[in-house]
């Protein structure tokens, strides 16, 4: 179908998005920024065709219009493909008078609502998502993020039950000296729609971090920009935190965050079960922290036996469950100055020896930090507490064999140690930006383009989001 402005079409822009990797780009976002001089057209007035002439969705994310209704310049979203081997595709902007045809793709869903806290849920093309302001009541279930993440071929959702979040901000927060802060359980965080449409829909999450017990760390907020486009498997995310000094076992960090993309599959299920990096995996496996968690644990239980009885009823564990069966999070609400599971004495006794015991065993113990490489994907789920620390992460994929599902991830700064999970018996899987105990590792102000799906070249994928398209904007030529 060609596109018909009829009378009111007065002029045209060429737009050539370059693909410089040659291999050829699937539903790629761009963003192109226009600054109108010989015409200026209304503000209903610009569409987007490509090269055989069919309307491709587009949306106008910022504007600016002069004295007569006009505008100045604006900034138009659309999806872009380009075919392998050709390098480049031809898109071109036409302005007019008149409002441009409608069209007949809808784009991006907003759906109503199923949680409680949910703000926005979308059916993207791609995903159907909810994004969440949390509830602030300390379990999986109350966390900030999305809380619902589907992929709409695969039809799982990747948080069963709702249960988890995914992309919340962790450290420097949740660590032993700040009595073990959980902020995407423990705050409520506002979500500020920026821009809403068939092709962007773009979040601001806000939010102030409870206190925990270190003073420097008080009155501190996080900040997120989060992007979801049309039919694009790629989402984006922009991360920042207030400045900070502080320690963690004993060593400095500043303007560090950990960021934790978690997925929750059920108990025996695992629905990403192997991880690798861009041209080969060098980590350090096992997770001794979690060790001297579960080891503190049970000696507490034989110190004090009532305490520990006491705070799991409070926080409705199961007695008869070994602590080494537990879910992660219930190792961090045991000792949670939030939670107050633990008498406050007794809390900060215990939260000293922790982070000693951590900082003698992982930073001073040189036999519990040798390193492996492989250039094979790693089965994190045979490693020693499911866990492994990844150094020199941008590129990255977690992958099921299985169903041939993968999440890719880039992060546009290098992230020097990273944690991740995957645990077969709770089906818990962890992507975060923290090395050993917590220490986070991800600078802010850094952005993650992610994907999930059923990708033939993941590390194509990977390389397309380093990448982008880039943009080659013409001369307005009159119609």
């Amino acid at each position: 179908m060609n596109l018909d402005f009829t009378d009111g079409r007065r002029h045209s822009i060429p737009i050539d998005v370059l693909d410089s990797l040659g291999r050829g780009r699937v539903a790629e976002p761009v963003e192109v920024g226009l600054t109108f001089t010989v015409f200026r057209p209304a503000p209903d007035g610009i569409a987007i065709i490509d090269a055989s002439g069919r309307p491709v969705l587009s949306q106008i994310i910022a504007a600016s219009g002069d004295e007569h209704g006009r505008l100045r310049s604006a900034t138009v979203c659309f999806i872009a493909d380009v075919a392998p081997g050709a390098g480049h595709a031809r898109y071109t902007v036409h302005l007019g008078d008149d409002p441009a045809p409608d069209r007949e793709a809808t784009g991006i869903r907003q759906l109503p609502t199923q949680l409680g806290d949910g703000v926005r849920r979308l059916d993207t093309g791609a995903y159907e998502i909810e994004l969440c302001r949390g509830t602030g009541g300390g379990d999986g279930g109350s966390k900030w993020g999305i809380r619902h993440f589907e992929h709409k071929d695969q039809g799982i959702n990747l948080i069963h039950g709702n249960k988890n979040a995914f992309g919340g901000v962790y450290g420097p927060f949740f660590t032993p000296e700040n009595g073990l802060v959980n902020p995407p359980a423990h705050m409520v965080i506002d979500v500020e729609p920026i821009a809403e449409g068939p092709v962007l829909c773009r979040y601001r999450m806000r939010g102030m971090v409870p206190d925990g017990l270190l003073p420097e760390l008080r009155g501190k907020t996080i900040e997120i920009w989060w992007s979801f486009w049309h039919r694009s498997p790629w989402f984006v995310r922009s991360y920042f935190v207030d400045d900070y000094e502080t320690t963690i076992d004993g060593r400095p960090v500043s303007n560090r965050i950990t960021v934790g993309d978690e997925i929750e599959s059920g108990k025996g299920n695992l629905l990403l079960s192997t991880y690798r990096h861009y041209g080969g995996t060098r980590y350090r496996a096992g997770d001794l922290y979690a060790e001297i968690l579960l080891e503190r644990l049970r000696d507490l239980q034989a110190r004090n036996p009532d305490a520990v009885s006491a705070a799991m009823a409070k926080l409705g564990i199961d007695p008869d469950e070994d602590p080494a069966r537990w879910h992660w999070d219930n190792y961090w609400r045991m000792f949670c100055v939030i939670e107050g599971a633990l008498p406050a004495d007794l809390l900060r006794e215990e939260v000293e020896g922790i982070w000693r015991s951590a900082n003698r065993i992982v930073w001073s113990d040189r036999d519990h930090n040798m390193m492996k490489y492989t250039e094979d994907a790693v089965d994190v789920n045979r490693e020693p507490q499911q866990t492994i620390f990844p150094l020199d992460a941008r590129k990255t994929c977690e992958y099921s064999p299985l169903t041939g599902y993968s999440f890719v991830r880039y992060v546009n700064r290098p992230v020097p140690r990273m944690q991740i999970v995957q645990r077969h018996d709770s089906g818990w899987v962890n992507w975060g930006t923290n090395g050993e105990n917590e220490y986070p590792e991800m600078p802010t102000g850094s952005t993650i383009w992610s994907a999930y799906g059923a990708f033939t070249d993941w590390e194509h994928t990977a390389d397309c989001m380093e990448q982008p398209l880039a943009i080659a904007v013409g001369p307005m030529e009159r119609a």
